[in-house]
């Protein structure tokens, strides 16, 4: 074989090395997920796979080479990206590793770490460069600025006194301008300085108390303590308080409420409430003396006015003074009524009521009722009416029982027109329950009389036939002695339609008469 023929073929060995050492090195620098660069001045002179899908050209017959780099690099970033190069390639010091933006085919921004340095390529100077995509990690510390900022705006902007420490040695990180305000300080006295330090606390013993408590939980909400603000002036606070981990450090955030006002304020209704309390057991209890005092005498009165109106022990003589006999008996008979009632009612009051419950028929009280108000009802022209479950037991006390039926009847004729009817009703509930109900067709309510009626001594007019009677102490005295019996009571009134008043009993009050045994 001749020289140049065998130089030849050495040569052309040479070149299938390079052309194969080449395709080898390409294939290795497209297997590595970083981004893999070398330009020369403005152009690409060599990228790899994951360069090229960073940029945003996802196959190969997008021609990178003939793109502008500084057309690929966010207009912000460019200037610096472009001295970089320059320097490198002039030979003087440049970052070894910075970041900058860059802009890919979509339009979209990609943020990458660069490491660069010059090389020789195809026997010219060039830079090379790996590309490590961080737009994930850029976005987390935007969301992390964002959080920094919002809670600086509301540490800043909170009316509440707001306190961030380390938990670990009580130092002092900041305060907010309403901590500064309450307590009368400068930011430069208080920031690096130990909590316990800072003689804000009334009791001396509350903050270790309070942060031992702290580092077994992790927060703690509406503590209460008293504190020393500007003047000197003990206020009383509820303190907030939660643990945050930031930068390696456990802070204690501290939100202090001031709420001597309304502590004040709790207090003077309390004492209001007492002071009330106390003057309606006193009005209860002078009452109930009243109503025993007085029914003795009374008591006398009407015994002699009885024996003066039936003669007795003789003829009076003058008929008239038989007359005025009885005007006193019958005078005498509805003050004691009023007494009962009052002495009743102050009984209620006073949390005194006695009720001594067994099972009953409530049928033969409430018949006793009807047989009491029959003739009221029958000299006023008005009909009485009744539908009474006869098959039930209730544990009640027969006492209290006649006297709401007694109540409401009476009430009910009194406030019925001649022609009326009245309706006394004893059903049992869709729940088992009992239902005492009576209902009349006369002048009714509206939703403010019925308030009035609840009161103790509200009258309701009665309407322009009838004469307004009584104390006002009826309702009010069913109402608490259904209440006393665990009964509900209930008002539905209609003006100029009539009023339906029911007392609800609950299951477990009642059985039926098989169930006595």
């Amino acid at each position: 074989m001749s020289v140049d023929k065998k130089h030849k073929a050495q040569k052309f060995k040479k070149e299938a090395r390079d052309v194969a050492a080449a395709a080898l090195q390409a294939a290795l620098l497209d297997s590595i997920a970083e981004g893999v660069i070398v330009r020369r001045d403005n152009k690409f002179i060599y990228i790899n796979e994951a360069a090229r899908l960073m940029f945003g050209f996802d196959n190969q017959t997008d021609d990178l080479g003939q793109q502008s780099i500084e057309a690929l690099i966010h207009p912000g970033d460019a200037p610096r990206v472009a001295e970089n190069y320059n320097r490198r390639i002039a030979g003087d010091d440049a970052p070894l590793k910075y970041e900058f933006r860059i802009l890919r085919k979509n339009g979209s921004l990609c943020w990458v770490s660069c490491r660069a340095h010059s090389v020789l390529w195809d026997g010219e100077q060039a830079v090379a460069a790996t590309l490590s995509d961080i737009s994930d990690i850029k976005a987390a510390e935007r969301a992390h600025d964002r959080s920094e900022q919002l809670f600086t705006n509301i540490f800043r902007m909170n009316p509440e006194v707001m306190l961030l420490a380390n938990l670990k040695d009580g130092a002092v990180k900041d305060v907010n301008p309403a901590f500064l305000n309450i307590f009368g300080r400068r930011r430069d006295d208080i920031i690096n300085r130990k909590v316990d330090e800072l003689d804000i606390w009334a009791d001396t013993t509350f903050l270790k108390r309070f942060v031992e408590e702290l580092k077994m939980t992790a927060s703690m909400t509406d503590v209460p303590t008293t504190v020393k603000t500007r003047g000197n002036l003990v206020r009383h606070f509820r303190l907030f308080a939660q643990k945050i981990d930031h930068a390696n450090e456990q802070l204690l955030l501290l939100i202090g409420r001031d709420v001597t006002e309304d502590t004040v304020h709790a207090q003077d209704l309390q004492r209001s409430k007492d002071n009330a309390e106390l003057a309606n057991r006193a009005k209860s209890e002078f009452l109930a003396n009243m109503s025993h005092e007085l029914r003795t005498p009374l008591n006398a009165i009407l015994g002699f006015s009885e024996i003066i109106r039936d003669e007795m022990i003789g003829a009076i003589g003058v008929k008239r003074y038989s007359e005025y006999a009885q005007d006193i008996h019958e005078s005498g008979t509805h003050l004691l009524s009023i007494i009962n009632d009052i002495l009743d009612l102050s009984k209620v009051e006073a949390g005194r009521l006695d009720a001594h419950l067994s099972w009953i028929n409530p049928t033969e009280c409430l018949d006793m009722c009807l047989t009491l108000v029959q003739q009221r009802a029958f000299e006023s022209n008005i009909a009485l009416k009744h539908s009474l479950d006869t098959e039930v037991l209730l544990e009640a006390d027969d006492r209290l029982l006649k006297q709401i039926g007694l109540n409401l009847l009476t009430n009910a004729v009194k406030f019925t027109n001649p022609g009326g009817t009245v309706t006394l009703a004893l059903t049992r509930t869709e729940n088992r329950g009992l239902c005492l109900s009576v209902e009349d067709t006369g002048v009714g309510m509206t939703a403010d009389e019925i308030r009035i009626a609840r009161r103790p001594f509200g009258q309701v007019n009665a309407g322009p036939n009838k004469q307004q009677e009584g104390s006002g102490l009826g309702l009010p005295l069913v109402s608490g002695f259904a209440e006393k019996l665990n009964a509900t009571l209930m008002i539905d009134s209609q003006p100029g339609v009539g009023t339906r008043i029911t007392v609800i009993f609950p299951p477990f009050k009642v059985k039926d008469r098989v169930e006595r045994d």
